[in-house]
């Protein structure tokens, strides 16, 4: 659907479009623009992939840990696929099975890549390698190229992306996986971009996770931490420490704020709780014995056939609160 710039909003915040969704949903645009053919169509498979029904319990879990709760997902729509398909992204990539103890990636690599390109399947192990980092945007070169300052490793690097070279600015923040494909440093399609006002809160948050990581992994790196817990960057951002900061982001920004979407979920499971507990209830109620006297008053409990209610039915009497059933 075509929106102009002045129409309202779709999102139904009652503000113009231009004031509201436009400039994340040109961003959107543009991400699936510049992916390449042959990128986009992988992703595509390992996702369907990751969706297995032999995946199940892992897919449950994951949106559990991702999303900081179990949400009765059943009867919704609308869910923002900005959000799904970073969602998706961590889950393939770093979230491992139960049985084989590997991430989703990892397996669909060992069973399905022999039968692939070798272009792909570097590609596919360059994605297995990656791992979620904290990055600031010190400059935007030419060609793509961004010069970039990772918050937590506290050192240089050069990262090629024409999408982000577009729409990133110097000083913004960068959650994205970062992998190495023929020798050239990149960034994952679904790379988050914030204000830098958001640094010091994430840092802070992060760092005190690891050093609690590593109390009892001590040889662990940040490299190790991250793989396990890439997640974190997300909790942060669903955290109290960061409301604050949530007035710099969302609609009218281009930056991307994932709270209404938690905030959505909780609302349908609340909802969804109070409609099966009215379901049953009534269920209760229509399959409790009821008995009517010749006064008209229902006594729950009794059996409307049984001989003892037909006999007391024939003795009109007044109830008493208190001292009769």
């Amino acid at each position: 659907m075509q929106v102009a710039r002045n129409d309202p909003c779709p999102c139904g915040s009652g503000k113009k479009y231009k004031n509201c969704c436009m400039r994340q949903d040109r961003i959107k645009v543009s991400r699936d623009l510049n992916l390449g053919q042959a990128e986009g169509s992988m992703l595509n498979t390992l996702y369907s992939y990751a969706q297995l029904d032999r995946f199940q319990y892992e897919s449950g879990e994951a949106f559990a840990l991702y999303w900081g709760g179990r949400y009765d997902l059943s009867h919704i729509d609308n869910l923002d696929t900005e959000d799904m398909r970073r969602t998706m992204e961590w889950y393939a990539h770093d979230f491992p099975t139960r049985s084989e103890q590997r991430p989703i990636i990892d397996l669909f690599i060992a069973e399905k890549a022999a039968e692939l390109p070798d272009e792909i399947k570097a590609m596919l192990t360059a994605w297995a390698n990656s791992v979620t980092g904290l990055l600031r945007v010190v400059s935007v070169g030419t060609n793509g190229q961004l010069n970039l300052f990772d918050c937590l490793r506290q050192e240089n690097l050069q990262v090629q992306s024409d999408l982000l070279a577009r729409i990133a600015h110097e000083g913004n923040l960068l959650i994205g996986r970062l992998y190495e494909l023929e020798g050239v440093k990149r960034l994952s399609v679904m790379t988050m971009i914030l204000p830098g006002d958001y640094e010091p809160g994430l840092v802070e948050y992060v760092t005190n996770a690891y050093n609690i990581y590593r109390d009892t992994h001590p040889e662990a790196t940040w490299t190790k931490f991250l793989r396990e817990n890439g997640h974190i960057f997300h909790a942060y951002l669903l955290s109290p420490k960061a409301e604050a900061l949530r007035p710099l982001i969302g609609p009218g920004t281009p930056f991307h704020d994932p709270v209404p979407l938690r905030d959505k979920l909780r609302a349908h499971t609340a909802e969804r709780a109070q409609e099966l507990q009215r379901q049953k209830m009534a269920a209760e109620q229509k399959e409790a014995p009821v008995h009517r006297t010749r006064t008209g008053i229902i006594l729950p409990g009794s059996s409307e056939g049984s001989e003892k209610a037909k006999q007391e039915s024939a003795k009109p009497k007044i109830l008493i609160p208190g001292r009769d059933g």
